[in-house]
């Protein structure tokens, strides 16, 4: 069964966010431990209407889950209402039920509440294994965006926890 995701599911879903990460993640913070900080952060993110998931489930245990993030951009003059994006995030299906779609099912309700909420298009950082799943989609890749049409500015992208602050690399540049 496919549905959106309540608080009340908080629990479940610390366990799919959990057993999502490497090994040595799961180590550094027990199930035990990560469990009440990531109930807490949901109950702030659902709470603030810009954050939402769906589930999947097979009986009383969740089986898959995705989170859409609501973004707003800055208003311009004359714009009539902000435009927003949505930012797909931690896909995770049970190893039992991958290969069944589910995958594809839950980004469809995304796809279809972003609908619902007017956002204006939707982003995703997937790991290489996931890529073939939102291309089916119809995501684009940027390179792909911008020879559809051109941009009017090039976009950039800066890692920032490789890089330090700009004063500090100022510093060590002697600017």
């Amino acid at each position: 069964m496919l549905r959106l995701a309540l608080q009340s599911d908080a629990i479940q879903l610390a366990e799919l966010r959990w057993l999502s990460r490497e090994e040595h993640d799961q180590r550094a913070e027990p199930l035990e431990i990560f469990t009440p900080r990531f109930t807490a952060w949901l109950v702030t993110a659902f709470g603030s209407g810009l954050w939402l998931a769906a589930v999947a489930s097979g009986g009383a245990q969740l089986t898959g889950c995705m989170f859409l993030q609501r973004i707003a951009t800055v208003p311009v003059p004359g714009g009539a209402s902000t435009r927003e994006w949505g930012y797909v995030t931690h896909a995770y299906v049970r190893p039992p039920y991958r290969r069944q779609g589910l995958g594809t099912s839950l980004l469809e309700l995304l796809i279809d509440q972003a609908c619902h909420l007017n956002l204006h298009e939707l982003h995703v950082w997937p790991s290489v294994a996931a890529v073939s799943l939102y291309t089916r989609a119809g995501f684009l890749s940027p390179e792909e965006v911008r020879a559809a049409v051109p941009p009017d500015a090039p976009s950039y992208v800066l890692p920032l926890k490789q890089v330090g602050s700009i004063t500090s690399r100022d510093d060590q540049s002697g600017k």
